[in-house]
């Protein structure tokens, strides 16, 4: 038996926020560097979609009120992201600082 594909959709927010990392790490110095980074952070993305419980909901009361999981990539940034039916939707990329 095949098993559905899960979409893995980024909000427009999501993209910014990937965009202003790889945009941030190029006006340092390393413009490869950034092209890789957020390579790496969509390749994370669309890997969510092969376990998307795998990550606890959020511990942010906001967040966990609303049932948004959180999924901490490189110890650095958490993708907040939530599965609808066959779709999984990131709402927010941001700096693990952040949601303390």
């Amino acid at each position: 038996m095949a098993k559905k594909k899960i979409e893995v959709f980024l909000k427009p927010s999501a993209e910014r926020q990937i965009t202003a990392i790889a945009i941030y790490i190029s006006e340092k110095g390393y413009p490869q560097t950034a092209e890789k980074f957020a390579n790496k952070l969509y390749l994370f993305a669309e890997s969510l979609a092969i376990l998307p419980l795998k990550y606890p909901v959020c511990r942010h009361p906001a967040l966990a009120a609303r049932n948004y999981r959180c999924a901490l990539f490189n110890k650095t940034y958490v993708f907040i992201y939530k599965l609808l039916k066959d779709k999984l939707v990131i709402y927010q990329v941001v700096h693990a600082s952040r949601l303390k």
